[in-house]
């Protein structure tokens, strides 16, 4: 391992001089560059797909901020689409989802595991060429939805803020429900296997509608795959893996650090996780990564976040093993400036 590699070396818990930094949804509409090149591919999901586009939009914040790392740029939704299944994008709306309604559509699902990773091979190419261009003290992170959160949008056809016919189907059609979530989870392992063999030095789970879960499902759509996931990475590769269940119970986190204690493994957590706690009890198993409030990077003023920043680094580099992070994705409001400011504070930070 690259010992200079901020990022790697928080994630194995190794004592390193100040926190890394990196932004989830990092390259976006806030920068003027992004803009430029998404104009120029009006079909989202073929901008994902674009290996060329996609490697530019993905070093821009790194170039602009001198972050600790690149995340890959794709969607959730391209295992969806890899699987057959109709995936649109509007600007209006966001990601149009064809739903899912019959155990023989997950059965189709299914047939289409062969070829996933074929399709998805130009993220792969991505992966290669940002890895090819970064210095090596520079991390690149690819990333999946997790297979909770990929049901979700199938089942209940987002942008839908519900998750009614997800729970109705897992209620009415178990066997295919479990049947679904298995597909999924054979799907986030192999695509998660192709970046990390394309140079993908970090990979990250989105969860981001795991609090949607009721308890009756939890362990066997959020919890079982999480970990199903991290055991079959780690045949293969030591390569660390950030897990993001968004918002849910402390309780619930625990148990999840608990079930991949020692595995190099981080919990990414929501703006709303107390970080002392966090500490405290997370970090004896896994690295944590967070959380600072999206929000204040659209603020007039530094100060809120500056602060926030500040009680982050202080707690959380008590111990190694910590990242730090938002606790969701940067919002098109976000203010580069914000974004110029914690980048300096975090890179001159030093301990007390």
């Amino acid at each position: 391992m690259n010992p200079s590699m901020l990022l790697k070396a928080a994630l194995h818990k190794q004592p390193t001089p100040r926190p890394p930094l990196w932004l989830m949804r990092q390259a976006g509409r806030y920068l003027p560059e992004y803009m430029e090149v998404r104009a120029q591919h009006p079909n989202f999901m073929n901008f994902c797909l674009d290996s060329v586009a996609a490697t530019a939009v993905t070093l821009q914040p790194v170039y602009r901020f001198n972050l600790d790392a690149a995340i890959i740029f794709a969607d959730i939704l391209t295992i969806p689409h890899a699987l057959g299944h109709k995936v649109s994008f509007t600007p209006a709306h966001g990601p149009i989802v064809e739903r899912l309604t019959t155990p023989e559509q997950v059965a189709e699902l299914r047939q289409h595991l062969p070829t996933l990773t074929q399709k998805l091979a130009p993220v792969a190419e991505t992966v290669m060429r940002a890895r090819a261009t970064l210095p090596p003290d520079k991390a690149v992170i690819g990333f999946s939805g997790a297979p909770w959160t990929l049901a979700t949008y199938l089942l209940d056809a987002k942008p839908s803020q519900s998750v009614e016919n997800t729970l109705h189907f897992a209620k009415v059609r178990p066997a295919a429900f479990d049947e679904l979530i298995h597909t999924l989870t054979d799907a986030v392992t192999a695509y998660l296997h192709m970046q990390l063999a394309a140079g993908a030095d970090v990979v990250q789970v989105f969860d981001s509608w795991a609090s949607s879960c009721p308890p009756e499902l939890w362990e066997l759509a959020v919890h079982n795959p999480l970990v199903a996931i991290v055991q079959a990475i780690r045949q293969t590769s030591q390569a660390p893996v950030i897990l993001f269940p968004r918002a849910v119970a402390p309780q619930k986190l625990e148990a999840l650090a608990k079930s991949v204690s020692g595995q190099n493994v981080a919990l990414s957590l929501s703006t709303e996780v107390d970080i002392e706690w966090a500490v405290n009890t997370l970090q004896a198993h896994v690295a944590i990564q967070g959380n600072l409030d999206p929000h204040l990077f659209t603020l007039d003023s530094p100060e809120p976040l500056r602060r926030a920043a500040e009680k982050l680094l202080t707690i959380g580099q008590r111990s190694p093993g910590f990242v730090l992070n938002t606790g969701h994705g940067l919002t098109p409001q976000t203010r580069i400036e914000r974004v110029e400011e914690l980048a300096h504070l975090v890179q001159n930070w030093k301990a007390a």
